[in-house]
This record gives structure tokens, C-alpha cells and sequence, in this order.
């Protein structure tokens, strides 16, 4: 930083960048000892050790003739343990001539080819090198003390009363870390004398990134004194290599100056860290405060670091049995909507009937399924289009799930459309039919109660700029918008449950359609065929029956009875029906076959042929028809001229009115669709004739069926509504009836739907 930086342009680096771990000397209650683990010679020491040992120790003495009451093999088992793992002894050293100072408690640990002794003064200790015992009774008591926790807040206090019992600190805080790193105080211990903090929050620069790494190396930090000069570390490097002491498991590693700074201006002159690690993850500490020096012996640091380790096994735990709650939750009713989805003919219909049940899976306000043709949406959403552009780019990322709680920072799109919706959950499908599904949160405003302004204050010196910690830690309020709850571990599982269990299911579906689709064709193919084959055969016979019936009247010309000639006319009467049905049922196989040559076609000149086709040239004298001009369809125009036949006949035959009206109009379909996809353009095909009562909409297109008799309407087959289906389903397409009686028919339908 320059001199010229202003307090906008400071970020927050130069504690990310301090070298903690190499401090260059060690607190002065204590004295560090550092030897060459390989030969076990000394190699460093701190600047206090002649005060200590009595005699200036002399670089390359043998560990053994600095402490000779200890055997060998304890050094050769503990450094054939884990680097870092804290040894606890009572040792007696030799400053050589037979002198001896005293006894100590001794912590050693073994870090990149060093043997680290430290000691420090201990009254009270057993005769003879021994290990250290632990406080088995104040630890069963504090173990029953935390299982007896009703819930999450109580167990928080009971952490920090307990360390404070054995400790006796000032104060003792359980803090845990929250999103982004910045942490909160959920739990504490405080005497009387002193402000609670509980409830307040710390940014996250308050325990810069390497500091963690070190909670999770060395998991317990005492400062006896924050005013205690420092002793240095002799000779400031290793010998050989040059670099400086590493202190990353060191119990005495001398305080960072900012560190120093930070205290004093909290009015603390001790302290101490425990971490508290779940699964190996630094989920908080238990912080404690004393206003005074306070020296802890190992004996007590020990028991605050099995403390801690007790608290991570209590809150894993009720973390684990409340994730497990609600993994099962969900799960049932995951397994339900599966279940619904796997057994439902239309699975379109099915999936959004089951938003809301995917929604609670994930916790989630709202759900956006995008399908190849456009989104579908329940709940709260955003827009189409905004859905749209989320899933574009969203969907792409290349993560089986992606999620975030600030919407608004990832999302190209239209930001006041996203409203209040901040927390956004996108499951990629690779699957042409549903190509993924976006979860949505509304956003979730709360007040931060800050130790303080998060803001560290910007500080001139001669080098420019310097970031100081805050000098103040009065509450500090904070809104907090613009963020919804964060999508927790079960939600994310949750989420990887939904994606895979419903790319099985539409890749099996698609598998099945196929499968049923070629069937369905195969058996219309031969249903087609037989249809063709039956028909074309039988006109032949019904053809001679009619002659002969013609030929055996003029036979009997001058001897028929009145009787002899009814009867003969019957019989023509009859054939001549059979021949209309076959005829029918001929056109109708006609239909179904043949490849489809679509085209795009005009519908008011497809209209104007139908007319003629259906009532001859001079269609205009019985029928009043109007078609939308410069409307483009796709379609095979021999079929679809067919079809308007059929209905304009119908349209004119089933029709009392003086002046018989057709109107055919064209709009688009808005968000109608098939499991095929989305159709374009809706056809409606109006008459002014008798009407279709509500409950034969649907029987009126099955083959040969005529609601109204021959005596009414005259004769027909009824197979023009069964072609006009034909017609339409092999286009891919869907038809329906609007319709009351005595007020008219619409025939309404769509062609081919759209594929994107």
C-alpha cells in the first residue's frame, strides 16, 4: 500500500498474510527447546532458556545429556507417532555439571524433522518422569452435564460453563462459525461484573485463514499475558536450512502484534482457544476471556481440549440425528412422488401436480420444471422469460447441482423480475423432453447484531495504509437483505435425489413411448392394411349382389308381387348401405396410410377446395364460408383438405338454419402442449348447426357412430369424424369439441407440435 491510499481503496489482506506460525519467539512463561529429530541434537532454543536451565545451552548438545532420566524408547515411540500430537511429561534438565533447576511439565511434539520441547513451572508434581493424569471426575460430571441438553441452546451453555469451571476465565464463549466464515457468539459464561456478548457477531478478518489452518493443527491457544514481552528464538533460523521455526504446534508461539492489538483494545490481558472440530471441519471454538494474567497448567489445558472434543461429539451428533430426521422426512415423500410419477400415464400433468411435494424436499418457495418447449412454473417463480434466462445459463454450469442464497449476483436477467426470490437451486436433466428444474427462495431479511463496526478502521502510517483492528465493540446493527437461507448439506442430497430419480424416470418413459410407439404403428400399419384388403373386397360382391338383385326384378317384370318387389327393394336399399359403410371404412384406411408429404399450406385456399370437394362449385348458394386469409400451415394438404371436407359436410348436413354459416380461424395455442411438445396454432372450425350435447364429445369420433338418425339428417356413414381424427393424430396433433345443442360446433385442433 502507498501513501497516497484512502480508506475506500484498503481491502482486508495484511492480517490473510501474516506469518503466525513462524512469530520468531515463544510467550515467557514458558521455554522452548528445539532439537534435530534424526540425531537429537539441539539445534534452537528461546532467548529465556539460561534463566531457566541456569547456563546458556550450547548448540549441538545431546537430548540425553540434557535430560538424562528419560529412556530412549519414549522418544523413539513418539516420534514414530503423528507429527503435531502433544507428549505430556514431567521432566528434570541438565544445564550440564550435574546441575539441575528443577522439574517442569514437558510437552513434546515432533514437526518437520524437529523434536519440540517445551516447559513450564508446575508446584505439586509426582516423583520421578512420568506422564500426566487427566481430571477423570470433573470430565464424567461435565459429560453428564452435556448429555443431559434438552437442546441446541442449552448444550451451548452447559460447553461454556464447564471450561469456565476448570479455566477460570472471565468470561468463556462457544462461537461458531456462519456462512462466508464471519462467526457468532451462541453460547456463554461471564461473570457478573461483565457485559454479556452473546447473540453478537464477528466478521470473518477477525480470525484470518491461517489462524483456522492453526485451530485445526493445534486445537488448544493460550496467552498467559498479552503485555509479556515475547523471548526470541536462537538462532533466529534452523540451522542448515535457514527457514525460521515453524510453531504451528508450539503451547507457547508468541502472539501476533495485531493479535496483541485486538485484545487490548477488548481490555483482555489472557486468553485461550479451543477449537471445536466435527468431522474435521473447524465448526466453531470455545473462546475464552480473562481480564487479568491467567496461567493454565497443561493438566488444565488438557482437560479444556478433551472438553472440546467432547462438545464437537455432542453437537455432530444432534447435527447428525437432525439431518437423519429430515432425510427421512423427505425422503418418504420423495418416494411417494416417484411412485406417482412412475405409475401416471401423462407424466406432464403428474409432475406438476407434484411441485409442491419437490418443493418441500428441498425447503424450496417455489419450482421452475423446464421443459424442451418452455417452463412450467409453481409457486413463487419469476417470469417465463426470466426462467428462461436462468435455465440458459444455469443449467449449463456443468455442476449436477448448483446452487446460491444471492440470486441476483449470478442471475443474467431481468433483476426486478426476480422480486423477492434470492435463493436459486438448478438440477441439469440430460433429457430432450425435461432439460432441468430450478428451485426458488424467497429472500430472508434479518438484523445482525455486529461486536462492533465489521469494518476494520483504515490507519496512516510512513508505509502507507494500514488495516487496525476496531476500536470499539459496542453493538453494532446490520440489515441484511438481498440473501435467502442457505440451501443446507440435506438440501443439496435432497436435490442429487430429485435430479437422478427423475432422469431414470424420463429415460425410462422415453424408452417405453419408443418402445409403445413402434407397436402402435406396427398394429395401425396392419389394422390399416386389413381395413384396405377387407374393404376392397368386399365392394366386389356387394356390387354383384346389386346387380342381381336389378337383374331378377326385370325377370319378373310382369309377375312380381307388391310383396316380391318391397322385399327386392330392401335388399338394394341394404347393399347399397353396406357399400356406403365399406366405402367409408376404405377412406378411412386411406387415411391412416401413406407417408405424410407436409408442405406449408394456405388455409383459406385448403378451405375453399374442402367447400368444393364437399358440396361441389357452387358451394356458395348452400354455405356462407370465412377463412383468414395469409395463414400458413404445416401439413399434408391432401389430408388436411380432407379433413375440412368432412366437417364442412357435417357442418351443412347436421345444420336447420335458412343461411348455413362455417368460420375457420387460426390463433396461437398459448401453452398447450403434448408430452411431444408445445403446438404453435390452434384451428377452429365453427357452424350454426344442431349442436353436440356435452357427453358425446367424446363418442362422436368413433367409427360409424351417428347421433342422429336417418329419418332426421339423411343418411351417412359415420366415419367422417373418425377420419378427421385419423387425420389429425397422424400429424401429431389433438382434437376437441365445443359444443351445446341448438347453439352450433366448434371443432377445435392443433397439427404437429412444435420441436425445438
Amino acid at each position: 500500500m502507498n501513501g497516497h491510499a484512502t480508506k475506500q481503496s484498503v481491502d482486508l489482506t495484511n492480517c490473510d498474510l501474516e506469518p503466525i506460525h513462524v512469530p520468531g519467539g515463544i510467550q515467557p512463561h514458558g521455554l522452548l527447546l528445539a532439537f534435530d529429530a534424526s540425531r537429537l541434537v539441539l539445534c534452537n532454543w528461546s532467548q529465556n532458556a539460561a534463566d531457566w536451565l541456569g547456563a546458556e545451552p550450547v548448540a549441538g548438545a545431546s537430548f540425553e545429556q540434557m535430560f538424562p532420566d528419560i529412556e530412549r524408547s519414549r522418544i523413539d515411540s513418539l516420534l514414530a507417532n503423528r507429527e503435531g500430537i502433544i507428549h505430556p511429561f514431567i521432566l528434570e534438565p541438565s544445564s550440564g555439571g550435574g546441575n539441575k533447576p528443577g522439574r517442569f511439565q514437558a510437552m513434546l511434539h515432533h514437526y518437520r524433522g524437529l523434536l519440540i520441547v517445551e516447559l513450564e513451572h508446575a508446584a505439586g508434581l509426582p516423583e520421578g518422569p512420568a506422564l500426566l493424569m487427566s481430571l477423570p471426575l470433573r470430565l464424567n460430571l461435565a459429560n453428564h452435564h452435556m448429555q443431559a441438553c434438552p437442546d441446541l441452546a442449552t448444550l451451548y451453555s452447559a460447553i461454556a460453563e464447564e471450561v469456565r469451571s476448570i479455566s477460570g476465565f472471565d468470561r468463556v464463549m462457544v462461537y461458531r462459525f456462519l456462512e462466508e466464515g464471519h462467526g457468532a457468539v451462541v453460547g456463554e459464561s461471564v461473570d457478573d461484573r461483565f457485559e454479556s456478548f452473546l447473540g453478537l457477531h464477528y466478521p470473518a478478518t477477525d480470525i484470518p485463514k491461517q489462524a483456522r489452518r492453526l485451530y485445526e493443527l493445534n486445537p488448544v491457544r493460550a496467552i498467559a499475558d498479552i503485555l509479556a514481552p515475547p523471548s526470541p528464538i536462537l538462532p533466529e533460523a534452523r540451522p542448515g536450512s535457514g527457514d525460521a521455526l515453524d510453531l504451528s504446534y508450539s503451547c507457547f508461539r508468541a502472539v501476533s502484534p495485531i493479535h496483541i492489538e485486538y485484545l487490548r483494545n477488548m481490555g483482555v490481558r489472557a486468553s485461550m482457544s479451543v477449537s471445536i472440530l466435527c468431522e474435521g471441519r473447524l465448526w466453531g471454538l470455545i473462546a475464552c476471556h480473562h481480564y487479568e494474567p491467567s496461567r493454565l497448567s497443561f493438566e488444565d489445558r488438557a482437560a479444556c481440549e478433551i472438553l472440546g472434543q467432547m462438545a464437537a461429539v455432542y453437537l455432530t451428533s444432534r447435527d447428525l440425528s437432525e439431518a437423519n430426521r429430515q432425510r427421512s422426512d423427505r425422503a418418504e415423500v420423495l418416494a411417494q412422488v416417484t411412485n406417482d410419477l412412475a405409475t401416471s400415464e401423462e407424466f406432464f400433468t403428474e409432475a406438476m401436480a407434484s411441485a409442491e411435494a419437490l418443493c418441500r424436499c428441498v425447503e424450496a418457495d417455489g419450482v421452475a420444471f423446464c421443459w424442451r418447449d418452455g417452463p412450467t412454473t409453481w409457486g413463487a417463480t419469476p417470469s417465463p422469460d426470466t426462467v428462461e434466462a436462468l435455465a440458459e445459463t444455469l443449467l449449463a454450469s456443468g455442476a449436477s447441482v448448483w446452487d446460491t442464497d444471492r440470486l441476483g449476483e449470478h442471475a443474467a436477467c431481468d433483476q426486478d423480475d426476480l422480486g423477492s426470490l434470492c435463493g436459486g437451486l438448478a438440477l441439469p436433466l440430460e433429457s430432450p423432453e425435461l432439460t432441468g428444474l430450478l428451485f426458488f427462495r424467497k429472500e430472508y431479511a434479518q438484523e445482525v447484531v455486529w461486536a462492533g463496526d465489521p469494518n476494520k478502521p483504515a490507519e496512516p502510517t510512513p508505509q502507507g495504509v494500514r488495516l487496525s483492528p476496531r476500536l470499539s465493540f459496542a453493538a453494532w446493527k446490520e440489515d441484511v437483505r438481498g440473501r435467502s437461507r442457505s440451501w443446507s448439506a440435506v438440501d443439496l442430497e435432497m436435490a442429487e435425489s430429485i435430479r437422478v430419480t427423475l432422469a431414470d424416470l424420463v429415460g425410462r418413459r422415453a424408452k417405453q413411448l419408443a418402445r409403445l410407439n413402434q407397436q402402435l404403428a406396427q398394429l395401425n400399419s396392419d389394422l390399416d392394411s386389413f381395413a384396405f384388403a377387407a374393404s376392397h373386397d368386399l365392394r366386389e360382391p356387394l356390387r354383384g349382389l346389386n346387380h342381381t338383385v336389378r337383374f331378377l326384378l326385370e325377370e319378373l317384370e310382369h309377375h312380381k308381387t307388391p310383396s316380391i318387389e318391397s322385399r327386392c327393394e330392401a335388399l338394394t336399399r341394404l347393399t347399397n348401405r353396406m357399400d356406403e359403410l365399406v366405402a367409408g371404412l376404405l377412406r378411412l384406411s386411406r387415411a391412416g396410410s401413406g407417408d405424410l408429404k407436409r408442405e406449408q399450406v394456405d388455409l383459406a385456399e385448403a378451405a375453399t377446395e374442402a367447400a368444393e370437394l364437399a358440396l361441389g362449385s357452387d358451394y356458395s348458394e348452400t354455405l356462407a364460408l370465412s377463412a383468414p386469409s395469409g395463414v400458413l400451415l404445416t401439413a399434408d394438404y391432401m389430408c388436411f383438405r380432407e379433413l375440412l371436407a368432412n366437417l364442412i359436410s357435417n357442418a351443412v348436413k347436421y345444420n336447420r338454419q335458412s343461411e348455413k354459416r362455417v368460420e375457420i380461424s387460426a390463433a396461437p395455442s398459448g401453452s398447450l402442449r403434448t408430452e411431444s411438445g408445445r403446438f404453435a396454432t390452434v384451428v377452429r372450425v365453427s357452424d350454426n348447426g344442431v349442436g353436440i350435447p356435452q357427453d358425446h364429445h367424446d363418442t362422436a369420433f368413433q367409427l360409424f357412430w351417428r347421433l342422429h338418425t336417418e329419418e332426421h339428417y339423411g343418411d351417412g356413414t359415420g366415419a367422417g369424424l373418425a377420419i378427421v381424427k385419423k387425420i389429425v393424430q397422424r400429424h401429431g396433433g389433438m382434437i376437441w369439441i365445443e359444443s351445446e345443442p341448438d347453439r352450433g360446433t366448434t371443432f377445435c385442433f392443433c397439427l404437429e407440435p412444435t420441436i425445438s
